[in-house]
């Protein structure tokens, strides 16, 4: 069951971070969690965010393990004078950080599609077959997500994390976004910039806006390349033959809205014969779109 708070019963410690909907504060008590605090002009359903938070105790065990652990999942709600203001949830663990020019920052994904900077020295990025597992392990998510009922709506650079440490892995930010199918959100988003689906209607999520939104991410990852489309992929030989023929077809499927490819399908290519071309022809160490065509 959802596991509410009052705003007034919360230790505020450190201010983490400041986003379009809230500020991100750590706790001292409960310890181990972060608050999200809802700016004022920001609209919540309360009951949806409530049934949103009490969705993974219906899942299998082994479905709810790996949200668990790939996601800063809501816990709870927090109330002021009857209202709610925001969420609990567990901070992102610390593998999913490290210092840039001496400060933390989160390792977004963002770091993986563009070319290194300067700044970016001492970031260790991954290798070509390190790309695949990654892009593997978002699937896996994605798909778990999807046969339960969620569609995560607003996909960006920002939201998603990764590390290698450890070997590599994946966290999911901002799961409060996240909306069950065919249900209002709780707290309405809207597309980051270059991450929509051309085919929906502003501010509508479903499960075919996620799957295109999923070959944006999958294909972004793999190629190192910020701004890469399906689409593209439709027009560019260079790309299709750097991708491979199954990749490739995946990719044309998600240009056509209603025959998007889920993501086990995604999965089934990157986990057979096809990693290999991935990961000899392209080792993904930042190189732009341009470059790869």
């Amino acid at each position: 069951m959802t596991d509410d708070a009052e705003l007034d019963d919360l230790g505020l410690a450190d201010r983490l971070a400041d986003g379009g909907q809230g500020t991100v504060y750590r706790l001292t008590r409960p310890a181990g969690m972060v608050l999200k605090r809802y700016h004022d002009d920001v609209e919540v359903l309360a009951g949806e965010l409530g049934r949103l938070i009490d969705l993974p105790a219906r899942m299998t065990a082994a479905d709810r393990r790996l949200v668990t652990a790939t996601t800063a999942w809501p816990t709870g709600r927090v109330f002021r004078d009857g209202r709610c203001v925001g969420l609990l949830m567990r901070e992102a663990p610390a593998r999913f950080a490290t210092r840039l020019a001496g400060r933390s920052c989160l390792l977004e994904l963002q770091f993986l599609l563009y070319p290194r900077r300067a700044m970016w020295d001492a970031l260790e990025l991954p290798s070509g077959a390190q790309r695949t597992w990654l892009a593997v392990h978002y699937l896996r998510l994605f798909e778990v997500l999807h046969r339960n009922g969620v569609v995560v709506a607003d996909v960006s650079m920002r939201n998603l994390l990764w590390t290698l440490a450890g070997g590599p892995a994946v966290f999911a930010l901002d799961c409060d976004g996240f909306r069950i199918a065919d249900r209002p959100p709780a707290v309405r988003s809207l597309d980051t910039v270059g991450w929509a689906d051309p085919a929906a209607r502003r501010g509508d999520a479903t499960v075919d806006s996620d799957r295109y939104k999923l070959a944006l991410l999958t294909v972004r990852l793999l190629l190192g390349a910020h701004a890469v489309t399906p689409e593209d992929v439709r027009s560019s030989a260079s790309l299709r033959a750097t991708l491979g023929t199954e990749l490739s077809a995946l990719a044309l499927r998600a240009a056509r809205p209603g025959a998007r490819p889920p993501a086990d399908s995604w999965l089934e290519a990157l986990t057979g014969a096809n990693a290999e071309v991935i990961q000899r022809e392209y080792v993904g160490d930042g190189h732009s779109a341009d470059e790869a065509r």
